[in-house]
């Protein structure tokens, strides 16, 4: 059960974006009042949709609901205009406009709300007024939402999407570093390894990087903000997953005790090792910074002598092809994994030092104001 205290304690971030949403939505009613707008809740709900954790996702947002408000209103405007309006008339263009508005969406995610703003077009337009000034006036409506939207990113506890970024990236890295460590377990005392199905959420994490790197760049060709972060550092997350995901695979059947011997530890050594890098990536880019130097060349150095002594040692000869495939699978996989994470040490470093312009916001993106011109 959750105390009445647990809902406010350490929840600055929920409270800033409730303020946000509740200026913008009463700024919203304020304004289609003002302009005498028929059915200007539409901004108001416009505003509540399109407010996000950060102003490139919220400008995101409201573009993508404008593009979808202008194709779909056009869809059932036309629609609206050409069809009787009897009852097979407009089941006729109900089914035409939605399944060619869901066309469009299916083919461009952007525009999925256009089957939303079709359907109301077609049979939610008021006695009286034209189906071209209905989808006219629904435009004008939403454009006044993501616009107030927008602006209200801008002035009220403004979010830069380099500090969701950051946060983004620091879940990949926290949930590599567990991965790692249980992997290193399983390497030494014959554990039951992290299943592939369960990096799910890693899936999901890693999407939610992409996302706020689109954010992040929206925002730098707005010319709001640089976030001065490569954008090869997506990529290059999703390829230590990928070696994460055959390290595992290989764990599923235990190698002879006789090469396991050889491998095992080296292995668990080299893993811990990149957990700890996947530590110190996450730091030094939380606080935009180099990462501390961790000798990952020594620690790569070793596992390859163990490679070598156990190649010396022509224990792996009585291998059936299977298990010998299995052996340098993970091998390989281990080797990628060091490179992967010695690029992302290269990629935090970039970002440390890439001057990062900042027009509107201070540094510490969510928790700053304005800064002063």
């Amino acid at each position: 059960m959750i105390e009445p205290r647990g809902l406010f304690v350490g929840r600055g971030t929920e409270f800033r974006q409730a303020v946000r949403v509740m200026v913008g939505a009463v700024i919203a009613y304020l304004a289609y009042r003002l302009l005498h707008l028929e059915q200007g809740f539409w901004a108001v709900i416009t505003v509540v949709l399109v407010l996000q954790s950060s102003v490139g996702g919220t400008m995101g947002a409201a573009f993508d609901r404008l593009v979808g408000t202008i194709v779909g209103a056009i869809i059932g405007a036309i629609a609206a205009m050409l069809l009787p309006h009897t009852l097979i008339g407009t089941g006729v263009g109900l089914a035409l406009v939605t399944a060619l508005a869901a066309y469009a969406a299916a083919v461009r995610p952007q525009l999925r709300i256009a089957p939303v703003t079709a359907i109301i077009a077609l049979l939610g337009n008021l006695p009286g007024n034209s189906p071209g000034q209905f989808a006219v006036d629904r435009i004008a409506e939403i454009a006044l939402g993501g616009v107030i939207g927008v602006a209200i990113s801008l002035i009220i506890f403004p979010a830069r999407s380099r500090g969701v970024l950051a946060q983004r990236v620091g879940d990949v890295l926290e949930q590599f570093e567990s991965l790692m460590r249980s992997a290193a377990d399983a390497m030494e005392n014959g554990a039951s390894p992290p299943g592939v199905p369960q990096q799910a959420p890693l899936r999901a994490a890693l999407g939610a990087v992409e996302t706020a790197m689109k954010d992040a760049e929206r925002e730098r060709q707005s010319r709001l903000a640089d976030h001065g972060v490569p954008r090869a550092v997506p990529r290059t997350l999703w390829r230590i997953r990928n070696d994460l995901v055959h390290v595992t695979r290989g764990l599923e059947s235990r190698l002879p005790d006789a090469v396991g011997a050889y491998f095992h530890p080296a292995a668990a050594r080299l893993l811990r090792h990149e957990a700890d890098v996947a530590a110190a990536c996450r730091q030094a880019f939380a606080e935009h910074r180099r990462v501390v130097p961790l000798d990952s060349e020594r620690h790569y150095a070793e596992f390859a002598d163990a490679i070598a002594q156990l190649r010396a040692a022509q224990v792996a000869k009585g291998l059936d092809f299977e298990m010998i495939g299995r052996l340098f699978g993970e091998i390989f996989a281990l080797q990628q994994l060091h490179r992967n994470c010695t690029d992302l040490i290269a990629r935090i470093d970039e970002a440390a030092v890439a001057p990062a312009q900042n027009r509107l916001f201070g540094r510490r993106g969510d928790q700053t104001m304005p800064s002063s011109p």
